[in-house]
């Protein structure tokens, strides 16, 4: 036993030694030697390639000569990368029988949590037609992705668990719990009833389509009238508002009295034809033909100069001229005649 430790104590200082041995050689070389700049044995492609670069925001974790990948498989690795001032630029060689339509996409992805980080190059579905990229072509920042780093699922792990969301799960869970019935046939009846509900809403899935797109286009078209809407609920619509009763009222009661004038007037309409045949014989007797519009010939124009030349004024300033009376029977005496007319104007009796 004690042979045994002698024996690893002896390897232990060798090991010493020698890391003591490399770090004294690297010391000597001086700062020149950077082990980023230096690929591992292996880590590149064999036989020929072409270079393609791509751009990405951040290429900070990416280590040197890392691989790139296509559906899985090496197809090239990491030469460089550049700095650039809007990117990243990861200079890659890629085999010559890989095959890249434009259009690609570039992922940087790790093969587990806390494996060396890959570079991933996923081609479009549709290739047809497509050209392909060659040597020196460029994959934009457009078409890149650097993916989440392992440094930022970490913390958002600890924001998760800091910031009391599992103490909030942990109380979903027990409140979810306290709602579900404790019985058994209970619960296995509720699960039933759920699974026909979302089995019947399924079925029911253009008709839930058509209703959202409806409500969307009333959301559209309430948008669209949010002024129209403004104004019914203003101060001057509710004042109109408050005048549509007396406003109905008006056109019933002038419904009311045209229905009245209307049942009033049935007598009229079998006798229309009669009126207008009467129209038409008076208007005979009335008036003659004229040579002028604005003169009237005949029974109307007589009636109408009569009225003007002697009915106004008459009815105007009233008043006879009386230019001899007699009585009937007398022949000539004038001095009964005045006696006769003294008495009628009241001065005598």
């Amino acid at each position: 036993m004690n042979s045994r430790l002698a024996r690893t104590v002896m390897r232990l200082r060798r090991t010493r030694i020698a890391v003591l041995g490399v770090a004294a050689a690297v010391t000597v070389a001086g700062c020149g030697f950077n082990p980023s700049d230096y690929a591992m044995p292996g880590s590149g492609v064999s036989g020929p390639t072409y270079r393609l670069n791509v751009e990405f925001e951040s290429l900070l974790s990416l280590p040197a000569g890392a691989a790139v990948r296509s559906g899985g498989t090496k197809v090239g690795s990491l030469s460089s990368i550049e700095l650039a001032p809007q990117a990243a630029i990861a200079h890659i060689d890629v085999g010559d029988d890989v095959q890249l339509p434009v259009g690609t996409h570039a992922e940087l992805r790790q093969t587990t949590v806390l494996g060396d980080i890959y570079l991933a190059l996923l081609p479009p579905t549709e290739t047809s037609g497509v050209p392909l990229l060659g040597d020196g072509d460029t994959i934009p920042l457009s078409d890149t992705d650097t993916g989440p780093q392992i440094e930022q699922i970490l913390q958002r792990v600890a924001e998760f668990v800091n910031g009391g969301s599992v103490t909030r799960l942990q109380d979903a869970v027990a409140q979810l719990n306290e709602a579900l019935p404790s019985e058994d046939s209970e619960l296995r009846t509720l699960a039933s009833d759920a699974t026909t509900n979302l089995q019947e809403t399924s079925t029911h899935i253009p008709d839930l389509e058509r209703i959202v797109s409806s409500t969307e286009a009333l959301s559209v078209r309430l948008n669209d009238m949010r002024d129209q809407i403004g104004f019914l609920f203003s101060p001057v619509a509710r004042s109109r508002l408050g005048r549509v009763p007396y406003f109905m009222d008006a056109v019933l009661n002038v419904v009311i009295d045209v229905n009245t004038l209307t049942t009033g007037l049935d007598w009229l309409i079998p006798r229309l034809p009669h009126i207008n045949e009467a129209l038409e014989k008076s208007a005979v007797v009335l008036r003659e033909p004229s040579p002028s519009q604005h003169e009237i010939r005949g029974n109307a124009g007589e009636l109408i100069k009569m009225t003007q030349n002697d009915l106004i004024p008459f009815l105007l300033e009233p008043g006879i001229d009386v230019r001899q009376i007699s009585i009937a029977g007398n022949k000539g005496n004038s001095t009964s005649d005045a006696m006769v007319l003294l008495r009628m104007i009241g001065v005598l009796r």
